[in-house]
């Protein structure tokens, strides 16, 4: 294995993910003089986590370990020196939290499922909501992802229970890819009830995760991972959501790497679409959507034509002309009126409503009772 490669490895091992302070060094220093710093006898956090977790060991015989049990669990190592890194993740070097140690480039991600995950992710959007979403909610995310993956757009989330589940069933229903994002090592179901889902996902998209396997989920590393939902996807679609959400971090991360934000809305009496609607009053700038076109539509220059606004269903009297429709509208429901009165309550000549309301009776728009005119009975008036 290449020298950098492996040190990469062990970084990524010895070190919580997003480490701040690691991935600033490597911007200074290659991966193996990295790694040299980190275990210099450092007395900061990271290089007492460090220490410990090599437990005496050499990091190429924890990197063979790692190595091994990954292999069991079908699952492989993607670093930034490998062709399929999905390179828009560096772009979490430009985030800055002074209150958060850990939104820093991921250093590698494990990953398990037969496609390329430069590739599968080139093309995708990031849909994530309530755990305990509503059915709205549940058929709002089901729909959306159906209708992206459809449309040859992957769908990511992250595998929980509630919006996340419905995205990738929304987009396994299609034949679509999806890509799931776990906050514990790879050879960890969580929730254990997504075992049959985690499965269908890796036949078509992915399982990935920063955490190596064995690792188990923590509370504190969703909100970890969610910073990488963010930052693999073209733009982030929040279905439902409450005032404390980490739905809301993930988007809070996407607007910071300017990738577009899009949420769902929903009724202004469920607590699960509060988070969406004071996402949606800003500060940054959120777009209302309802439909897969739209998502597409805002995600840019990557998507085709714009989505054609929604328009209602076609009636007989649209395709009037504005003096037919004139003289419809005048002529009376319930007693049959001759031309010239219908003519005279419309404004127009005689001879115009002579020539119009035959057609309009042939349309079935009006009656014709001996040359008087009503309406018929299936035409509401406008």
């Amino acid at each position: 294995m290449d020298d950098q490669r492996e040190a990469l490895l062990a970084l990524s091992l010895l070190c919580e993910p997003g480490n701040r302070l690691v991935s600033a060094e490597l911007t200074r220093r290659d991966a193996v003089d990295t790694l040299q710093w980190l275990l210099a006898g450092r007395d900061d956090p990271a290089g007492a986590v460090a220490r410990e977790r090599l437990a005496g060991r050499a990091p190429a015989d924890l990197v063979a370990e790692t190595l091994e049990t990954a292999h069991t669990c079908r699952a492989r190592p993607i670093t930034p020196l490998d062709d399929e890194w999905p390179s828009q993740v560096a772009d979490l070097a430009e985030l800055f939290d002074e209150t958060d140690r850990y939104t820093g480039p991921p250093l590698c991600l494990w990953v398990r499922g037969r496609a390329n995950l430069a590739e599968v992710v080139a093309r995708s959007v990031a849909m994530v909501g309530a755990r305990t979403c509503t059915a709205y909610g549940r058929y709002a995310a089901t729909e959306l992802a159906y209708g992206l993956a459809d449309r040859d757009w992957t769908v990511l989330s992250g595998g929980a229970y509630g919006i996340d589940a419905a995205s990738h069933r929304g987009a396994l229903a299609a034949g679509g890819p999806t890509v799931c994002v776990l906050a514990g090592g790879i050879d960890h179901v969580y929730p254990s009830a997504h075992d049959q889902l985690f499965e269908q996902v890796t036949e078509t998209g992915l399982l990935i995760s920063e955490w190596p396997p064995g690792a188990s989920p923590r509370r504190y590393r969703f909100l970890v991972r969610n910073r990488v939902i963010a930052a693999l996807s073209l733009g982030t679609v929040v279905v439902e959501a409450g005032l404390r959400s980490g739905a809301r971090y993930t988007a809070r991360m996407a607007a910071e790497l300017d990738r577009p934000v899009m949420v769902v809305p929903g009724p202004i009496t469920s607590p699960a679409s509060a988070g969406v609607h004071q996402l949606a009053r800003g500060p940054a700038p959120v777009r209302l959507v309802t439909r897969a076109a739209e998502i597409i539509e805002d995600l840019g220059p990557v998507g085709p034509d714009p989505a054609p606004a929604p328009s209602p269903p076609s009636r007989p009297r649209d395709r009037l002309s504005p003096d037919a429709a004139r003289i419809l509208d005048s002529v009376p429901r319930r007693s049959a009126a001759l031309p010239d009165r219908i003519a005279a309550q419309a404004g127009v000549p005689v001879e115009e409503a002579r020539r119009i309301l035959p057609g309009l009776a042939g349309e079935r728009l009006v009656e014709d009772l001996d040359g008087r005119y009503r309406l018929t009975t299936e035409v509401t008036p406008a």
